[in-house]
């Protein structure tokens, strides 16, 4: 016989069932044809490679439904390199959301509530263990989020972690970063830190080589990037290779092609910068420029496709499908801005797309 707590669980799960059925693309869908009446941020969902959206809403609190994931201010999307419908969304002071079922539905980790979330790594091979930089803080967890821990702190409240990075050959190896451009490893899962570089501005993204885990990048707010081929025992620092695209020393994202060892695009100020020879040489893109104000705020690459690209901005979503020679821009489906775009592991036509709302002057 199950117990009265086992049923109450139980018929809550059915409601909140019951209510994502009625949350379904004809209620919480696309915008109609006079435009969205209410909040439209949070995360967009498209299966077809970006012919039609779907934002998805669905808020979860405990038995409530609502359409409040329209409300979230998205700073960045981490997928569970395990559960390619596991997805965790950094927001901007709402804490850290998760869904479990491709975007269906989101929640928001209690113990993080109200938290500005920069960055988010899942542990490559235990989906429960959790890693985010908050602030002058690191958290994590080992209990797929039901208890958080704090695992590192800087005492200077006007220093933040901009970046934690988790190896994918050994997960007990973890890398952080921070607006004041230091660069800390781990190799006890967090529990001790030491400093292993220190950049002249700040750390804006830390990538590692798909084929080594032991070549990392770190990008910079203006001094250009830094690569290490062991591991963060030592780096080099890559600016003059950029010749005249002066632009790429103040990077936003670095993205490494998730099938090649060598290819990797640097998302700078003005646009994006390609390598085919591990940052040795380099040559700027062409693109599509309207964009709203000229920025790229995300790019992605399909796992499995290194030509399908996608790049997104405060007024469009760009995509190619043959490496970068050309390029297709769509308006966003949403009054929002674009801040983070990511690919499925399986399939390239299902893209997430996460946004903010446009602030008012």
């Amino acid at each position: 016989m199950k117990s009265k707590s086992t049923l109450t669980a139980a018929a809550r799960l059915a409601s909140v069932a019951f209510g994502l059925v009625l949350l379904g693309a004809g209620c919480f869908g696309q915008p109609t044809a006079q435009g969205p009446t209410g909040p439209d941020s949070g995360v967009w969902k498209t299966s077809d490679h970006g012919q039609t959206w779907v934002n998805k809403k669905a808020y979860v609190d405990g038995p409530k439904l609502s359409a409040a994931g329209a409300e979230l201010s998205v700073q960045t999307l981490a997928m569970d390199p395990q559960d390619r419908l596991a997805i965790y969304m950094g927001t901007n002071g709402q804490g850290l959301a998760y869904s479990l079922n491709g975007g269906d539905s989101w929640q928001i980790f209690k113990n993080l509530e109200a938290k500005n979330i920069k960055s988010v790594a899942v542990d490559p091979k235990n989906k429960c263990t959790i890693y985010v930089a908050s602030q002058n803080k690191i958290f994590k967890t080992k209990t797929c989020g039901r208890d958080w821990e704090m695992i590192f702190f800087d005492p200077r409240t006007d220093k933040f972690f901009t970046q934690i990075l988790a190896d994918w050959f050994n997960p007990t190896i973890l890398y952080s970063a921070t607006n004041d451009g230091d660069i800390f490893k781990s190799t006890d899962e967090g529990a001790n830190w030491q400093a292993v570089k220190r950049a002249g501005a700040s750390v804006t993204s830390l990538a590692m080589s798909p084929q080594d885990s032991r070549l990392i990048y770190a990008g910079t707010e203006g001094d250009g990037l830094w690569k290490s081929l062991d591991a963060g025992i030592t780096w080099l620092q890559i600016r003059k290779e950029f010749g005249d695209i002066g632009d790429a020393r103040r990077i936003y994202q670095v993205v490494v092609d998730p099938t090649s060892a060598n290819r990797l695009y640097l998302v700078h100020r003005s646009g994006i910068a390609k390598s085919e020879d591990q940052g040795q040489t380099w040559e700027a893109m062409n693109l599509l420029t309207d964009l709203g104000e000229g920025k790229i705020t995300s790019m992605a690459i399909d796992p499995n496709n290194s030509k399908n690209l996608v790049y997104t901005g405060p007024t469009a979503v760009v995509f190619s499908l043959d490496g970068g020679q050309t390029w297709e821009a769509k308006k966003l489906p949403t009054t929002s801005q674009g801040t983070a775009v990511a690919i499925d592991a399986k399939d390239g036509n299902v893209i997430y797309l996460g946004t903010v709302p446009v602030k008012k002057k």
